[in-house]
């Protein structure tokens, strides 16, 4: 049965841009279109959307990663095609100058659980299934699968990898998640999460959010001197001057 569903809804709600993967009955699987929508609701959100939020349509997941028909017929460079849509798409959860969460509903899986990897938060219910089952297809797990081992370990992020296998999230790192909650609190609780950074300045959220690209790229040394250049920069903004004002008279 074909499913109802369409590309992502996105809605804008109180200064948060949801990002709802929209095919239910194939668990919000996606397909190659929905990967520039993704990208143009992220790179391309207002200023007054001061966060981003994703998950899945119904209750069974959050999303199973990519339509396995993607991959039928493939030659490589159309393989190389699909796989940097796939990287663009993700790259802008890890990249945007905005915080970003993943709301995991259910099942989690291949490009979707990439996504909440490369995402800033995590919010999800303790029976949540999370995995790259890429190496049961007969492709490698790429992009930001790169990721895992910082949750995870090396040990265990070769496991899940090499194996393909699915995981209850709470019985690998717990700490992988940022909040847990009961399955109709997921949104409520995301929304007060992400209120908490929403109520920061954009400046230093983006500033705080090229740090750790930095730091997770660069040396030591060289993270260490950019962040002296990006504190300094920061004083550019008015926006910065008043928040040090505001949170000195809080002190008072």
């Amino acid at each position: 049965m074909s499913d109802p569903g369409t590309t992502p809804i996105i809605e804008d709600i109180s200064s948060i841009r949801w990002i709802t993967l929209n095919r239910p009955r194939q668990l919000n699987a996606l397909r190659v279109a929905d990967l520039d929508v993704i990208y143009e609701a992220i790179t391309a959100a207002p200023h007054d959307v001061r966060a981003i939020a994703i998950t899945g349509a119904g209750d069974r997941a959050m999303g199973a990663g990519m339509h396995t028909e993607t991959f039928q017929s493939l030659d490589k460079n159309a393989a190389r095609a699909v796989i940097s849509k796939v990287g663009r798409a993700v790259g802008a959860i890890r990249l945007c100058p905005k915080p970003t969460a993943i709301v995991l509903n259910g099942y989690c899986l291949g490009a979707a659980f990439e996504m909440a990897l490369a995402a800033d938060l995590r919010i999800a219910h303790h029976d949540v299934i999370v995995g790259l089952p890429e190496t049961k297809l007969g492709i490698p797990s790429v992009v930001d699968a790169a990721l895992l081992q910082n949750y995870v370990g090396l040990s265990l992020a070769k496991e899940m990898i090499l194996t393909g296998d699915l995981y209850r999230a709470a019985d690998i790192t717990p700490s992988i998640i940022n909040r847990w909650a009961q399955p109709l609190e997921l949104h409520s609780v995301a929304t007060a999460l992400l209120g908490k950074l929403t109520s920061l300045t954009p400046q230093v959220i983006a500033a705080q959010k090229d740090l750790f690209e930095t730091w997770l790229n660069a040396p030591l040394q060289d993270g260490i001197a950019h962040s002296i250049e990006v504190f300094a920069d920061c004083f550019d903004h008015p926006a910065t001057r008043a928040a040090v004002e505001a949170y000195r008279r809080k002190e008072h």
